[in-house]
């Protein structure tokens, strides 16, 4: 495979390194609490927002609110459509990491 076949093949809405790292977070559990996220990812509620509504844009990530004793609370999930363009955007970024 070319370096040029493996860029073409890169996530432009997966590349975006906080989207990437959500993604990354999420690929290895079942789901995980905004609050989780905010703090793993040392970002702001406003920026954690606005990525998180990419993805959920793009069928890539689904939220799911509910109260917990009076206090809403999301929880995060990667859907099956983002888990598979997360593994192909990782492979991509492999292939051109092991260079010519």
């Amino acid at each position: 495979m070319s370096l040029g076949a493996a860029m073409g093949r890169l996530d432009d809405v997966v590349h975006s390194p906080v989207r990437f790292t959500i993604m990354a977070a999420l690929s290895t559990v079942d789901d995980a609490t905004y609050q989780v996220l905010k703090q793993e990812l040392g970002i702001s509620y406003a920026l954690l927002s606005k990525h998180a509504a990419i993805l959920e844009d793009h069928g890539y990530l689904k939220a799911h609110k509910s109260f917990l004793v009076k206090k809403p609370q999301t929880v995060f999930t990667l859907t099956p459509r983002g888990r598979k363009a997360f593994t192909r955007h990782v492979q991509a970024l492999d292939e051109i990491r092991r260079g010519l």
